[in-house]
């Protein structure tokens, strides 16, 4: 047994180093085929491409000689000269005057264009009046291998006379046009020898075409084909004639290519053209042995490796068992570790998700209550303007941080895949107007510019995300005014078309972009904001999107989180789009970007709002029931006081629960639900309620009270936008976010109730006009104007304004001398209007 087995092992041994063999030589052979026709065709496309550029350059030589030569011959003063010289006698002063000038201009002439080697004008007898050879005047000139030009057509074929120069003993062509005068007789000829060495150089040279690539020109004379241009000019071997398989094939007319022997008997592979318009052969050939000598290398290291590859295999089919063995364990072993991995990263995810969730909770609930508490005491008529200015620092302060946790907080949503897309329609050029309203204030308090400058065709109505739109265009406008000192901001917008996913369609598309798919294209919009700021240096345009990292123009200034141009870039991108940014560092940035759009249908009528307060409930209207459901003390009495104040019946609870027994004793028409609480929460609560109250109306069970089923709008501190849906899943009819606006509240109740109120305007736009209106070239801050106070004082203005701190800043502006009260007045009125960026702006570089 032990024996056989010893006899079958050698046996497959054999076995397997015979199919070794044979299947090394096939490889090597089927190998060199291929990879010869591969170098085959690609030999033949890369002569072809040099033949083909030749041919180009060599067929616009000739025609930018002949229309040089016309050009030169064809003026009216040269006319004239010429006629001059050959209508009168050496004698007579016109005769001189014409040959000292037509000399001295064909001198001027050949120096320009040394390409017409010698100029010469012959007579009737055909002999030299004129050259700017001297040496060649008087003597006869034969006419039987001139070229001649009378005029250039277009899409005439220009075809040269070749011959063999008497002087230089190579091929030259002479072009000639007649001179005749008025009545047609003939008067004399005006020539030019070429110089031909352009042409050489164009023939010789052999980039790409490796060691043996060799390019050249044959022409016929008369009675043989010769050289017209080559890099080795050897005429003399070939006295009787140059001749190949593909030197005849393209002298009788035919351009192709292929392998043949070339004219030293060498096998090659050309490609070779008739010039027709030039009655000229190009040849491009490469020697074969050079083409086809990567085949046979491979061919060979193909064959050598794999004898050496069975004698190796051969000795480790043992030793590649085991490994085998040993590496299906460790895969094993592996992907249980991966698996582990996976489920280890989607318990991380949940937990950032949920640890989100939280903090979005946690930072939003306190800032609900500051916020709101704020708004609601701005309601109170017996304001000083001393409060009111506290409050709007409030107002302002709160603002700005909401400002700063949305950025961390979208950033986390970005980076944990929770951000979609939630399209609308709206209108554009409304929506612009309000930007460039928003950011006039800072641009004039700064003495800037700001330009919208907005494309004809830019349509009125779009749908696309408008949210995520106004926040990249607020970063990139607020960057803009924020380093910019000087000159001004401009926004640009047009309409162009594209295809999703794509980006720009404009000559950024250059490099390696993928083919069009067959689907038409989307309208795309496309922005521009530019500055005339202080520009971002080259070495940090590589970090320039990356989240919490700012340049060092950002540090300086000290504002921002170095979040804005991230979450902007991955919103574009999330659209569609692509963000881009060019600058020069001193002189100012551009930023670009598009999104993908639809364009929208015009509205029959498009609501015009303003900004109105709520100050009560209008008359004759029922008594609304409205239950605040919310587990912090201080946000269900902000809710409470608010919808008191303006004559709503209210009342509150604690958690689920007792909303669920408040509903059933007092069934009121609306229920602001907090949907993260104790106990039971929100969700809970919403489903018992609608549950009892889908039952009580089957049946017919509904309280007296009840004329309609109870609205449930959910207020949540949640950073997820999309857990809109799972709120509206379980029955509740709307969805705010916190901290809200007063505005939104009064809002989404009349939505629901259809609640009439009686509005009061709001009086901040009249403040910001009155400052606009006063805000003149004339009494606009700058810097300097702060000179006249110690460097202390304006350090402690930029503290204060980097702080928001109306309270600080009014104090440091009573220590100003009463002989600088405009300078006074003017901080004053900043204040007043919470202009704290434009105040930071001019105390720049004070703060430590």
């Amino acid at each position: 047994m032990k024996f056989w087995n010893q006899y079958f092992t050698n046996n497959v041994t054999r076995s397997f180093l015979l199919l070794s063999l044979v299947s090394v030589a096939v490889v090597g052979g089927v190998a060199f085929f291929k990879a010869r026709e591969a170098l085959k065709q690609a030999a033949f496309n890369r002569l072809s491409v040099t033949a083909t550029l030749k041919e180009e350059e060599i067929t616009r030589w000739f025609e930018d000689q002949q229309r040089d030569f016309l050009l030169v011959t064809q003026l009216p003063d040269v006319q004239s000269n010429v006629s001059k010289l050959l209508s009168q006698t050496k004698s007579d002063t016109d005769y001189q005057v014409a040959y000292r000038v037509l000399s001295q201009y064909l001198v001027r002439v050949n120096r320009l264009k040394p390409n017409l080697r010698e100029i010469f004008v012959l007579n009737r007898s055909n002999r030299v009046i004129l050259s700017i050879n001297k040496i060649h005047e008087g003597q006869y000139e034969p006419l039987g291998n001139v070229t001649y030009v009378e005029k250039i057509e277009l899409g005439d074929a220009f075809a040269p006379i070749f011959y063999v120069s008497p002087i230089t003993g190579k091929p030259s062509v002479t072009l000639a046009t007649p001179l005749r005068d008025v009545t047609g007789e003939h008067k004399g000829i005006i020539l030019a020898h070429l110089n031909l060495d352009r042409i050489d150089r164009i023939v010789r040279e052999r980039t790409g075409l490796g060691k043996s690539g060799e390019t050249y020109l044959v022409g016929s004379m008369v009675t043989r084909n010769t050289f017209i241009s080559k890099e080795n000019d050897n005429r003399r071997e070939f006295a009787e004639g140059v001749s190949s398989q593909g030197i005849n094939a393209a002298m009788s007319g035919v351009s192709g290519y292929g392998l043949y022997f070339n004219y030293a008997k060498v096998p090659v592979i050309g490609v070779y053209r008739w010039l027709n318009d030039q009655d000229l052969a190009l040849l491009v050939e490469m020697h074969q042995e050079e083409a086809f000598s990567p085949a046979r290398q491979l061919a060979g290291t193909i064959v050598a490796v794999g004898l050496i590859s069975v004698v190796f295999l051969f000795i480790g089919v043992n030793w590649l068992t085991q490994q085998l063995k040993i590496s299906r364990e460790q895969l094993e072993n592996y992907s249980h570790k991966l698996e582990m991995k996976a489920q280890e990263a989607e318990a991380a995810n949940r937990s950032k998700s949920e640890f989100l969730a939280n903090m979005s909770h946690e930072l939003r609930t306190p800032l609900n209550a500051i916020l709101g508490f704020a708004q609601l005491m701005e309601r109170d008529p017996v304001l000083t303007p001393k409060q009111s200015e506290f409050l709007a620092t409030i107002n302002r302060s709160g603002k700005h941080l909401l400002g700063l946790i949305n950025d961390v907080l979208e950033m986390s949503k970005i980076e944990a895949g929770r951000v979609a897309l939630k399209p609308v329609p709206f209108n554009l050029r409304t929506f612009l107007q309000t930007l460039q309203e928003m950011f006039l204030v800072r641009t004039e308090a700064k003495q800037l510019s700001l330009q919208f400058e907005l494309a004809p065709d830019l349509p009125e109505f779009i749908v696309t995300d408008e949210g995520k739109l106004r926040q990249i265009i607020i970063n990139l406008l607020s960057n803009a005014v924020k380093f910019t000192s000087a000159g001004g901001v401009t926004l640009r917008a047009k309409l162009g078309t594209g295809y999703w996913g794509l980006g720009t369609l404009e000559e950024d598309t250059g490099n390696n972009s993928p083919p069009l798919p067959p689907s038409p294209p989307f309208p795309f919009l496309f922005f521009e904001v530019e500055d005339t700021g202080c520009g971002i240096a080259p070495e940090e345009m590589k970090d320039l999107f990356k989240p919490f990292v700012q340049t060092s123009s950002g540090v300086q200034i000290k504002e921002g989180t170095g979040l804005g141009l991230a979450i902007s870039r991955q919103f574009v991108q999330l659209m569609g789009g692509e963000l881009r940014c060019s600058s020069t560092f001193g002189q100012g940035t551009i930023f670009s970007f598009d999104v993908q759009v639809q364009i929208a249908k015009l509205p029959e009528q498009v609501p015009q709002t303003t900004p109105r307060r709520v100050l009560q409930l209008a008359f004759n209207q029922p008594a609304y029931r409205i239950l605040v459901v919310d587990d912090h003390q201080e946000n269900r009495e902000l809710l409470v006081q608010l919808l008191q104040s303006v004559g709503f019946d209210t009342c509150s609870a604690i958690d689920g629960q007792e909303a669920v027994t408040i509903w059933q004793q007092w069934h009121p028409h609306l229920i602001w639900m907090d949907m993260r609480m104790p106990l039971m929460d929100g969700y809970q609560s919403t489903k018992q309620i609608k549950a009892m109250e889908r039952n009580q109306q089957d049946g017919d069970n509904l309280p007296a009270v009840s004329s309609s089923r109870t609205i449930i709008i959910a207020l949540t501190a949640s950073a997820f936008e999309e857990q809109r849906a799972n709120i509206l899943a379980v029955g509740c009819d709307d969805f705010v976010r916190k901290p809200f606006q007063e505005q939104i509240i009064f809002e989404k109740i009349a939505k629901h109730l259809g609640v009439k109120y009686i509005y009061t305007q709001q009086q901040e736009s009249k403040k910001t006009q009155e400052y606009n209106s006063n805000l003149t070239l004339e009494n606009k801050l700058k810097s300097e104007d702060l000179i006249v106070m110690p460097s202390s004082w304006r350090e402690q203005m930029c503290q204060a304004a980097l702080e928001v701190d109306a309270d600080k800043i009014v104090q440091l502006i009573e220590l100003i001398p009463k002989t600088h009260s405009a300078l006074a007045d003017k901080l004053t009125k900043l204040v007043r209007n919470f202009c704290f960026d434009e105040i930071l702006e001019l105390t720049q570089g004070e703060c430590e």
